[in-house]
């Protein structure tokens, strides 16, 4: 059975779910624990450890521990896996079983992060245990990076800008394992607050109720996102995406007004997700959002305020026929047994700091479409599991001058 064959990943899956990593914008938890869980767990294998903390970089002071996991080859050639150890909240009330209590099933494991990330965390470990008992000519460096889902300032991006971590070829183990991904979508995520006239709810004719307006302003906004998924890349999109090239995106995704039900509110905050295509400018695309939101609420005699953009996210793309796409491709199919596409993920990740910094890239891991990652009842496959642990074995004994 795989449940059996998976023994050792299984162990060490239930206890990454079993601690509670939530991130928010305000808060989170967990951190201290699970990378000092992680770090033992990998010296127990074999492998090396560093913990960079990114502190320095934050507002609020935190620690924010940073995994560095390595496997040292026979060359100078460093192989980079990109993974995160934070997850999205999981609401107890809509799961069926405890969310950060792995329960495992035939063929599932569920629990939040099952998917999103720790599954992944779990199959380059193990990968690199397996390949500690030979010698590997490229050295590996396992990333498991903080706050990825709220932008990872103080995760992959103190990394790269400010330890100036470099490697000559990246995975980043946040993805699918039914195509090889090169790229990822950019976003832009922000605010923008409709002005009203507070009041006494008991006088409604003296107020001008701020809820009222935003709800004609976002109707309008829907019109947004019909022009902007009409913007479509060059590089084709995962398989059962809209459209066959990925495409804009534009979401309304928060709302807050008001304050007690009989006071009329003033002012009411939209929040927004932008979704660009790996080529967009994001400054380009910041000061055409601004532009559109300005003249929506001109037509409509609504005033806005406090437009910002909260977090900045570069889309980003390495050329499929670049020869480490082309290896790694080479390595999926024969571990899959079947021809995987080339295409380039919806979301985004942390891919984007390796791209910047001219590391070629690319995405593949144990996140499917119907794994409710995000969603209540989180779960990964296990033959994904096992999957992307052969497919991370397999590369990480090509030889060195594949990679350079």
């Amino acid at each position: 059975m795989i449940e059996e064959a998976l023994a050792n990943e299984l162990n060490l899956l239930r206890k990454l779910v079993e601690i509670n990593t939530t991130v928010t914008s305000d808060s989170r938890t967990g951190y201290a624990e699970c990378s000092e869980m992680i770090r033992l767990e990998a010296q127990r294998m074999g492998l090396g450890t560093e913990v960079l903390d990114g502190r320095d970089v934050t507002i609020d002071g935190d620690s924010r521990p940073n995994v560095v996991v390595s496997l040292e080859g026979t060359s100078d050639v460093n192989l980079i896996y990109v993974t995160h150890l934070d997850v999205v909240p999981a609401d107890p009330e809509k799961w069926k079983t405890p969310p950060f209590q792995l329960r495992v099933t035939k063929d599932r494991a569920y629990g939040r992060g099952a998917a999103d990330d720790k599954s992944n965390i779990v199959a380059a470990m193990s990968a690199m245990a397996e390949l500690a008992q030979g010698e590997p000519e490229v050295n590996i460096n396992l990333l498991v990076t903080v706050d990825e889902e709220i932008g990872g300032r103080a995760g992959i991006e103190y990394l790269f800008k400010d330890l100036k971590m470099r490697g000559h070829a990246g995975v980043v183990i946040d993805s699918a394992p039914n195509y090889v991904s090169i790229g990822a979508s950019g976003a832009l995520w922000g605010r923008v607050t409709i002005k009203g006239e507070g009041g006494h709810s008991g006088y409604p004719h003296k107020a001008d109720n701020a809820i009222y307006r935003a709800t004609r302003y976002i109707d309008k906004l829907r019109e947004y996102h019909s022009k902007v998924s009409k913007v479509r890349s060059k590089i084709p999109a995962p398989p059962q995406a809209p459209y066959p090239k990925v495409h804009g995106r534009f979401t309304i995704t928060m709302i807050h007004a008001g304050e007690k039900e009989n006071v009329i509110p003033g002012d009411c905050e939209i929040r927004f997700d932008r979704r660009l295509t790996p080529e967009e400018d994001p400054t380009k695309a910041q000061a055409e959002l601004q532009d559109y939101l300005t003249k929506v609420a001109k037509t409509q005699g609504t005033t806005i305020d406090d437009f910002q953009i909260l977090n900045s996210i570069n889309g980003y793309f390495t050329d499929a026929k670049h020869p480490f796409v082309q290896h790694f491709s080479t390595i999926t199919n024969q571990v899959v047994g079947k021809q995987l596409p080339i295409v380039a993920d919806l979301g985004g990740n942390d891919g984007a700091q390796l791209a910047e910094v001219d590391i070629p890239v690319v995405c593949y891991g144990t996140i499917r479409d119907d794994t409710n990652y995000h969603a209540p009842n989180e779960f990964v496959y296990l033959k994904d599991i096992q999957t992307v642990r052969d497919v991370l074995t397999t590369l990480g004994k090509s030889p060195a001058s594949m990679f350079t």
